[in-house]
């Protein structure tokens, strides 16, 4: 019980700040892009659907970390801006990460920006890989309710209920053999390895 706690502290502490930027970043993105201002500046974060599934993942001890941002309209454009928003995250956390790793200390562990910044790259590597999904409020969901076959399904599917399938998946083990396996994990070693020879 000690050791499940520390892990779940420790990982509290290091996806804490990267994802409240993250998404933080992402809802001003969508708020530009269609000129909806953000009603207050924790709009981003003060909902269910970014707590819930972040507790399933880091409780569950899940590969895959999720925290959906709270958006401001639903849509196809909208989830399309926040899937290019946590790519380019994730590219700013991957450069972040290799310069961490050429400015390391000759001894002890790596200060704490290092394993923030791989954290900032990882989390909106999972982000971005989730909008696969066909979930409300993701890019792929978004496509399949607009859609000519989707029409049908949409007056029964709330783009607020994508919370809902989001935890429940984070909780599960699905997201990490099947989204983890696929595309998450290969890309992120991947990253990992370019990262020690940018700088």
């Amino acid at each position: 019980m000690d050791e499940w706690l520390n892990i779940v502290i420790r990982q509290l502490i290091l996806y804490s700040l990267p994802v409240l930027i993250s998404l933080t970043v992402v809802v001003l993105c969508e708020s530009r892009q269609t000129g909806i201002a953000i009603p207050h500046p924790f709009f981003a974060i003060l909902w269910r659907g970014t707590w819930l599934p972040l507790l399933a993942s880091i409780v569950f001890h899940r590969g895959i970390i999720v925290a959906m941002p709270n958006s401001l309209m639903p849509g196809i454009k909208p989830a399309a801006v926040r899937f290019i928003a946590h790519g380019l995250l994730c590219l700013l956390g991957f450069v972040l990460f290799s310069w961490s790793l050429a400015h390391q200390l000759s001894t002890g562990l790596p200060p704490l920006h290092h394993w923030w910044a791989k954290v900032l790259m990882f989390f909106n590597l999972c982000m971005a890989c989730l909008h696969l999904l066909p979930l409300p409020g993701l890019l792929v969901g978004e496509c399949l309710i607009h859609s000519a076959a989707g029409k049908s399904i949409r007056p029964y599917i709330h783009n607020n209920s994508g919370w809902l399938g989001v935890t429940v998946l984070a909780a599960s083990p699905l997201l990490d053999m099947v989204l983890g396996t696929v595309v998450v994990f290969p890309v992120y070693e991947f990253l990992s390895n370019q990262a020690v020879h940018i700088f």
